[in-house]
């Protein structure tokens, strides 16, 4: 089956259109960039850049709980939105797309879209072209493995425990490093207390 039969795909907006001019009322909003999107698959909230409208943005150009937004070039990373990531710009790097939950799982679709598999396909795909990018049409049009909705929340909740497991290693990995480094620059300072000529 193909993605756009159980799921709308679109670019997100080009922010040149709506900027607002200087001294201008404005609408501010936060908005994706690549920084923000990690490659692990999460979105970091502190990277977003602020961007000044000239009106009300359309919702649709607006992250909503259970989005899945996709960076259009390398690494591809696919990011399921959640409530606090909510009500965020989409701009013209990346894709989103919003399933029918009735048929597929939102938090299923981005772990398929993150398999090793996928990516895989992605970037042979984006090898044609000089940018590496990939275009809406592309997820549009892309086969998707339908699994009875009670599989694919097994498999979703499955990959929720391994990235909470993954994120907890990698904080344990940095604050052992601080730790770490602590504890060699006391030494070092102690020895030089020690240490007279």
């Amino acid at each position: 089956m193909r993605l756009g039969e159980v799921a709308s795909v679109r670019s997100g907006l080009v922010l040149k259109r709506k900027e607002a001019k200087p001294n201008q009322p404005s609408i501010v909003y936060r908005a994706l960039n690549l920084r923000s999107i990690i490659p692990n698959g999460y979105l970091d909230a502190a990277q977003l850049d602020s961007f000044s409208a000239s009106e009300v943005l359309s919702s649709d150009y607006l992250t909503h709980e259970g989005d899945i937004v996709i960076r259009l070039t390398a690494p591809y990373t696919a990011i399921l939105i959640d409530k606090p990531t909510a009500g965020i710009i989409i701009t013209s790097n990346f894709v989103v797309i919003r399933v029918d939950s009735k048929l597929m799982l939102p938090s299923y679709l981005a772990w398929l879209l993150n398999t090793p598999k996928q990516k895989k396909q992605i970037y042979e795909s984006a090898t044609g072209n000089m940018l590496s990018a990939i275009n809406a049409r592309y997820y549009a049009n892309l086969d998707v493995i339908l699994l009875p909705v009670e599989g694919q929340r097994k498999i979703a909740d499955l990959n929720q425990l391994a990235q909470r497991e993954a994120y907890l290693l990698r904080r344990l990995a940095e604050e052992k490093e601080k730790y770490n480094a602590e504890m060699i620059d006391a030494a070092q300072r102690n020895m030089r207390r020690n240490h007279k000529p």
